[in-house]
């Protein structure tokens, strides 16, 4: 009686040819797995809050003068959210997308002036694989208050320009990593 050829299971390798399916991790093919992914949002608000020298002044002769601005401060209101949980999909490979910040202030030089609000253009995302046993799934919401920007005497817009901005938006930024300690101020572009 003749034999048959075997034929090789189409799902298992065949061992005589040494071919199958190659998976090669997140850059170069698409898995069916358990992916980690992140977003993260940011918005707020601020305005300037002037700090006034409450001691009697002389003014013409008389006590008790205009009171003296001491200095001025941003106090900005900030709401962060970063949600980190699991995933099963098929993904060819992981992803890295900016959350984009947008600031809009009264200033008309570019700074923070007066008042101001930010607000999340696009929302930060990453997605890479699961790590078993490192990575869980997370939710932080927290809103909080902080001090940035002060200017001595009283407003003077010469000091509160866009080439100042960029380290009052970092002090928010590190606020918003001390109530959500999975932030990423990478992620931030603004």
């Amino acid at each position: 009686m003749p034999t048959t050829p075997s034929i090789p299971d189409p799902i298992q390798p065949n061992p005589s040819t040494n071919q199958g399916l190659n998976t090669s991790g997140d850059s170069s093919s698409c898995e069916f797995a358990d992916w980690h992914v992140s977003t993260q949002v940011l918005n707020g608000m601020w305005k300037r809050v002037f700090v006034y020298d409450t001691s009697p002044t002389h003014s013409k002769g008389v006590l008790s003068g205009s009171p003296e601005i001491l200095y001025s401060y941003l106090d900005v209101n900030y709401s962060v959210q970063v949600t980190e949980e699991k995933e099963k999909a098929s993904y060819c490979s992981g992803l890295y997308s900016k959350q984009g910040l947008s600031l809009f202030s009264d200033s008309t030089t570019g700074g923070l002036g007066l008042s101001g609000t930010l607000t999340t253009s696009s929302v930060g995302y990453t997605r890479r694989k699961w790590v078993l046993n490192e990575d869980t799934e997370t939710h932080c919401q927290q809103t909080g208050n902080v001090v940035v920007g002060k200017i001595p005497g009283a407003y003077d817009p010469t000091y509160d320009t866009a080439a100042t901005m960029g380290s009052h938006v970092a002090q928010i930024l590190m606020a918003c990593e001390n109530s959500c300690p999975t932030f990423r101020q990478s992620l931030v572009d603004y």
